[in-house]
């Protein structure tokens, strides 16, 4: 017997907009992180309802910006890609060609640029202790300026997701700060894909199944 399970749809908005003097939000807050809670302890994934915080979907928004410089970089001549290779770092930070990454023995179909946290004193030889690359400004116009407005936007959803998680687990006011600030400088990693139609022919997969 076969059982179909959906994924809960969690809304965080009430901690976008929060207001710690309305006790309809301070609620709100309390329903949206034991949500968060059971979803983790009962089902183990959720979809996070961000629509509050970030436009994805409409022309012009931030997402569809993003999807327009990704795909103007991945658009262009090879050698042109080729100058930002994780090669000339540290051999995680760059542009990775395609087939380059393998997974279960098979290349994968895809191309990527993989960013990684800023460290203190790069050094290349070090795995993930290098420098990150960028396209050249002349190449990709704007690139650069609005994926780093991106990722800090994404460590600030971080924050209060992981503020509304906390709560959901019980953690006090306290206790939170606290842990705030011990994780509010958190190595992150943030990657940008492109996949190519997948040949008929092809032995392999855009991207092999992860465990």
């Amino acid at each position: 017997m076969s059982t179909t399970l959906s994924l809960p749809v969690i809304s965080i908005e009430p901690y976008i907009n929060r207001d710690d003097s309305s006790p309809a939000n301070i609620a709100d807050r309390q329903r949206t992180s034991k949500a968060l809670h059971e979803a983790c302890r009962d089902v183990g994934f959720f979809y996070l309802d961000v629509s509050s915080f970030v436009d994805i979907e409409n022309e012009g928004s931030e997402g569809k910006e993003l999807m327009r410089l990704a795909r103007a970089f991945f658009g262009l001549e090879q050698e042109q890609k080729d100058t930002i290779s994780i090669r000339n770092q540290d051999n995680a930070r760059g542009y990775q060609r395609l087939k380059e990454n393998v997974t279960g023995g098979k290349a994968d179909n895809h191309e990527a640029i993989d960013f990684y946290a800023p460290v203190e004193n790069p050094d290349k030889t070090k795995l993930l202790w290098g420098e990150n690359q960028w396209p050249n400004e002349d190449l990709v116009p704007g690139f650069r300026k609005a994926y780093e407005a991106w990722i800090e936007k994404m460590k600030s959803l971080g924050m209060i997701v992981m503020e509304a998680m906390a709560i959901g687990l019980g953690v006090t006011e306290n206790e939170w700060r606290e842990l705030r600030g011990v994780v509010d400088n958190s190595f992150w990693v943030m990657r940008m894909i492109g996949y190519p139609p997948l040949p008929n022919n092809y032995d392999g997969f855009s991207c092999g199944a992860h465990k």
